[in-house]
């Protein structure tokens, strides 16, 4: 019960920071009132970007923390921006430009910016509009993510099984990325609406990670691919990025709780990986490494030390005893790093390898990582826990 105890502190720190500092700041400032969308970044002196174009990603990312904290009673009046933002997103994006499927990116006042069709958007997309069903089940949510992927199915498709990346399509590149967001999405839409479909699609994407994704040689998740889903040939096909693992591992281990389905033993593999070789010698997650567990680039972003909390939190739902003092250790270096920093409810988004910012904005796409890992984390040590309830693994 100790690790416990130390990791209820750790994130009772960091859900504070998420309710007093950070969605005050995103939720305010980082909402367009005006325009009934969240802008792209804040500087680092927190003034809003007004004038940057607005990502169909960032706004679905946005929709998601916003619903979220408010079904949570974190921050219940986000309800409204969320809601509004949803409708705007379909309203703006969704076949803005008479084409169909989702555009990429507006200017502030609604015109297209970018009107390529990515499937890292849709995937998005449909992961913001999951969780504002899950708020307020309106129909046009649910219409719009059965478009979506129909679209997808229509003309992402891809010969070798998965999705194009992004269209007009390369015939010989790949991407695991993208699917794992839609994976994603697939159980949010079957936890809001209860519908097998939507798990019955998530096994297939489960397929095609233990197929694909997965190298059972190395043990690694690889990146990027060709057109047969083999490894891209050079240091491409060599890449692999921790955060991701651990991503996916919290992901697998979601996806066994909700369809019944025994722990994948995908997903203790991929953690093993990630903890091994990629937590440098502060303690800090590096943004890439090599199928051979060397780095390959020494930096960090925020968002890879997120998901390892995340990953923690399955973890120690499939009993493992020492996840909790990981995860409070993780959260810590969160904390002292990235968050509050330059201002209370921002972020120093990415360092290298020796802590100095290589950033010069704050973006607010960070704050869909940062919030789900608090969500996670809250519910399993957010408070006193009895032995049996610690090791439960009920979500």
């Amino acid at each position: 019960m100790a690790a416990a105890v130390d990791a209820q502190g750790s994130v009772r720190r960091l859900k504070r920071w998420i309710v007093e500092d950070a969605l005050p700041l995103w939720g305010e400032t980082g909402f367009d009132a005006t325009r009934g969308s969240f802008v792209e970044k804040l500087t680092f002196e927190g003034a809003p970007l007004h004038a940057a174009p607005r990502r169909a990603m960032v706004q679905a990312r946005q929709i998601y923390v916003f619903s979220h904290a408010a079904l949570l009673g974190w921050r219940p009046e986000g309800k409204t921006a969320a809601l509004e933002a949803a409708h705007r997103l379909i309203d703006r994006y969704h076949g803005a430009d008479g084409s169909h499927g989702w555009v990429f990116s507006v200017h502030p006042d609604g015109a297209v910016h970018d009107s390529k069709r990515d499937f890292y958007a849709h995937s998005f997309a449909l992961f913001g509009l999951a969780w504002a069903y899950k708020l307020a089940p309106e129909p046009r949510f649910l219409a719009a993510a059965l478009e979506t992927l129909s679209v997808l199915d229509q003309h992402f498709e891809s010969p070798g099984g998965g999705y194009h990346s992004v269209l007009p399509a390369d015939p010989g590149a790949r991407e695991q990325n993208p699917h794992m967001h839609l994976f994603e999405a697939m159980l949010a839409w079957f936890e809001a609406t209860g519908r097998e479909m939507f798990l019955a699609r998530a096994a297939e994407l489960y397929g095609m990670m233990a197929a694909r994704f997965f190298q059972h040689r190395t043990g690694i998740l690889a990146e990027y691919f060709d057109g047969a889903w083999n490894p891209r040939e050079g240091i491409h096909g060599r890449i692999c990025e921790p955060g991701h693992h651990y991503e996916w591992s919290w992901l697998l281990r979601r996806y066994a709780a909700l369809s019944g389905r025994d722990d994948s033993p995908v997903a203790k593999a991929l953690k093993e990986f990630a903890d091994r070789h990629g937590i440098d010698q502060e303690g800090l997650v590096v943004d890439q490494l090599l199928d051979d567990g060397r780095v390959h680039k020494a930096s960090r972003r925020s968002w890879p030390h997120t998901e390892a909390i995340k990953a923690e939190v399955a973890a120690a739902e499939t009993g493992d005893g020492e996840a909790a003092s990981r995860a409070a250790r993780t959260i810590d270096r969160l904390l002292t790093v990235f968050l509050g920093r330059p201002i209370p409810g921002g972020w120093i988004d990415h360092v290298d390898a020796k802590g100095a910012p290589i950033v010069e904005a704050m973006p607010a796409s960070t704050l869909y990582h940062v919030f789900l890992a608090a969500a996670e984390a809250d519910r399993l040590w957010g408070k006193q826990h009895t032995p049996e309830t610690q090791t439960a693994g009920t979500r």
